[in-house]
């Protein structure tokens, strides 16, 4: 039997995972990586929490427990201003650990499908595993880095000029 190390194993975005975060830490949460804001927010967890496709299993009664510790949260909540539920992410990817700590894990995206089918996003659901630069580098953005380094560099001059006139 011969196994293929190189293989390439797909992500299975199935497996992908959304959080949600409370506010303050919600205000670290970058724009491009949030899916729903506020009351959208508490209108899913409602669809999900009545959702009648839960099972008898132990991973359902698992799922349930945590989703019923995420609705005591949202009950303390005096407003939905600063609840977010982020993209899907996968476990894997560096950003996963930085929503771990400021968030909750909410479900996984097989989950999400299952529980609440006829659930419509507006956006693309998975985070973008790379973020890209919204500005391209131009000559400008070039010759505004050389004049900054220069004025630097001068006003230490001006500096050590001043410091010099002080000892005197």
């Amino acid at each position: 039997m011969f196994i293929d190390l190189f293989d390439d194993n797909k992500e299975d975005p199935n497996d992908f995972v959304s959080f949600i975060v409370f506010e303050p830490a919600s205000l670290r949460i970058p724009d491009n990586d949030l899916l729903l804001i506020g009351d959208q927010v508490n209108d899913l967890f409602s669809q999900v929490m009545d959702s009648t496709n839960f099972s008898k299993g132990i991973q359902d009664q698992i799922l349930i427990n945590r989703l019923k510790r995420i609705e005591m949260m949202i009950e303390l909540l005096k407003s939905n201003d600063g609840l977010i539920l982020t993209k899907f992410l996968s476990n894997i990817w560096r950003r996963y650990s930085f929503f771990s700590n400021l968030g909750e894990l909410f479900l996984t995206q097989k989950d999400l499908k299952r529980l609440v089918p006829s659930f419509e996003f507006k956006n693309e659901i998975i985070l973008d595993r790379f973020i890209e630069s919204d500005e391209p580098e131009t000559e400008s953005s070039n010759e505004d880095e050389e004049e900054n380094k220069n004025d630097n560099e001068d006003d230490k001059k001006n500096d050590n000029k001043d410091d010099e006139k002080e000892k005197t």
